[in-house]
């Protein structure tokens, strides 16, 4: 048995049109701008949260729960780019913009989307950004908040 690792096989892209979250077509997603060379190793930040919905009853005898409504915080962390025409972040996550964060895991960045692939899409809008303290030996950072606006499809498929 041998671990799956996400080095180099994380791709994360953000697209301003996706006509089916649940079926996203590769050329939607290849129009967009690819991020994971500029986020950090730690950057892609996705965590989700469900509520709990009481329904113990009078003739309960035990409290019990059930699945309640789910949450998605969202949290890109990105390295500054010093020429302008490379610091795609800065550029096309501009705060208050809509779009789409793709992302593929398990398969090398640098292969193209494709039919078939699986695909986490998360209708977001960029927060502000939120710039780092600089550090002694460490790239400027910014940490960006993605607010997950609509109901996402962590288990899409890129449609043939």
């Amino acid at each position: 048995m041998s671990d799956l690792l996400g080095d180099g096989n994380v791709k994360v892209t953000f697209v301003l049109a996706v006509a089916n979250i649940s079926a996203p077509t590769a050329s939607e997603l290849n129009a967009g701008v690819d991020l994971q060379e500029v986020l950090t190793k730690e950057g892609l930040d996705i965590k989700p949260d469900q509520s709990a919905v009481d329904n113990t009853s009078l003739a309960s005898r035990a409290e019990t729960e059930d699945a309640g409504t789910s949450k998605y915080t969202i949290t890109l962390t990105w390295k500054k780019q010093k020429e302008e025409a490379a610091d795609v972040a800065f550029t096309t996550l501009t705060p208050g913009t809509l779009g789409y964060l793709a992302v593929r895991r398990d398969r090398a960045h640098e292969t193209a989307w494709a039919a078939d692939d699986p695909a986490e899409i998360y209708p977001v809008r960029a927060g502000v950004f939120g710039r780092q303290p600089p550090k002694l030996n460490e790239p400027q950072t910014v940490e960006q908040k993605m607010f997950n606006h609509t109901e996402p499809d962590t288990e899409a498929v890129v449609a043939a």
